[in-house]
């Protein structure tokens, strides 16, 4: 009898030493401020990125989580591009046993002086929002990469395992490619947008009328809601069970009008919804 309450102490005793540490507040550590540069670029293994406008002509970075440690990233500035790195260390088998968030690498990036952004990430999220650009580049293993805001002409997005979420964007020249990670693009336009998963669904709302959309899905569902009924469009669709609910739409001709612009829509095992 004493023994098993001992243990229900104990065993009380951790949860409460449990729930406590996971409620300890979040701390932002400033890492400095840097010169601008056109091109930036990032290599991150298990941290997170938050990437925003500056509120001046400088790059900011900061990191922010409950166990920080400044000497994890590393810094350099060459050839007109900022690197930032995230620098590996040796750890014990215990310190990869994450009870909280990873911390993230928060970094503002002058508006009118960033051209290009490139991101290679392992298990880490990243977020982009409030910034204009030529090119975004980046990939994540496991990560999730979420896009809100943003004015870019040519961007590629990769995940083996993460999500793809993009928001009141307007990307002119679109890429993603997936292996099973969802991909949701919301209230956005672009000219040409090429889109490819493997096991997960392609889902766009508040869509608008783009000359060339490319969507294809091996066993995912996919779903286009557009937000006003396309006056010219060409559709070529595939799927198991294909809805099409287009106001005009002539299903001999599988067009709208006169089919100026482009949408192909193809999955192999999934559901296809446009509506």
């Amino acid at each position: 009898m004493l023994r098993k309450m001992f243990v229900l102490l104990l065993l009380g005793t951790m949860g409460a030493g449990l729930i406590l540490y996971l409620k300890q507040p979040v701390k932002t550590v400033a890492i400095g401020g840097y010169k601008a540069m056109p091109y930036i670029d990032i290599t991150l293994d298990e941290l997170n990125i938050d990437i925003a406008d500056s509120p001046d002509d400088k790059i900011h970075l900061q990191i922010k989580g409950h166990t920080l440690n400044k000497n994890i990233l590393s810094v350099s500035q060459k050839n007109n591009t900022f690197v930032l790195k995230e620098t590996r260390q040796k750890k014990k088998w215990q310190e990869n046993i994450h009870f909280r968030p990873m911390p993230t690498v928060v970094m503002k990036l002058p508006k009118s002086q960033s051209k290009a952004l490139t991101i290679n990430g392992a298990y880490g999220d990243l977020i982009i929002q409030g910034l204009e650009l030529d090119t975004i580049q980046a990939g994540t293993s496991a990560g999730m990469a979420h896009v809100k805001n943003v004015i870019v002409s040519n961007a590629e997005f990769s995940t083996a395992d993460g999500m793809v979420k993009i928001a009141k964007s307007s990307l002119k020249n679109l890429s993603i490619t997936t292996d099973a990670g969802d991909v949701s693009i919301k209230e956005s336009t672009g000219t040409a947008h090429t889109i490819r998963t493997a096991d997960e669904q392609i889902k766009i709302t508040e869509a608008t009328e783009q000359p060339n959309i490319q969507l294809k899905s091996v066993s995912g569902d996919i779903g286009i809601q557009y937000i006003k009924t396309p006056a010219s469009l060409q559709l070529v669709t595939a799927g198991e069970d294909v809805k099409i609910e287009l106001p005009k739409y002539d299903r001999n001709t599988h067009a709208i009008g006169d089919g100026t612009n482009r949408l192909s829509a193809k999955t192999e095992d999934g559901g296809l919804v446009i509506q």
